[in-house]
């Protein structure tokens, strides 16, 4: 009997530490500075971005409000991607007031969610 033929699981490209390090980094944010507003030490910090150490949920609601982003952007792999929507809010107020690129984008991926039925 032949066997079965099994098909790897995709892995996402960036590890969370990776994640965490690249969203602090876009945000200008040290790990010193993202430890004292997300109430952990730097050392955790550090500890999570080079993957020494495993966070808790507790953990990563933390960080996730100290970097102003909802906490399923830690673990959007290259096929999902997790639009920074309450940061959009704050600064786009309108549609009126998003700039070219944006309107266009959300634009598409509002097309195409209707394209495959996803909303109406």
């Amino acid at each position: 009997m032949a066997k079965k033929k099994t098909t790897a699981l995709k892995h996402p490209e960036y590890s969370l530490g990776e994640r965490l390090k690249f969203i602090r980094e876009t945000r200008k944010m040290t790990q010193a500075e993202l430890a004292e507003q997300s109430g952990l030490t730097q050392a955790t910090v550090a500890n999570l971005e080079s993957e020494r150490k495993s966070p808790s949920i507790e953990t990563l609601e933390k960080l996730a409000a100290a970097l102003d982003i909802h906490i399923a952007t830690l673990f959007s792999s290259e096929d999902v991607y997790v639009f920074d929507l309450k940061r959009l809010r704050r600064k786009y107020t309108s549609a009126d007031k998003l700039t070219p690129h944006l309107y266009m984008a959300i634009g598409r991926i509002v097309q195409y969610a209707k394209d495959i039925e996803f909303i109406n």
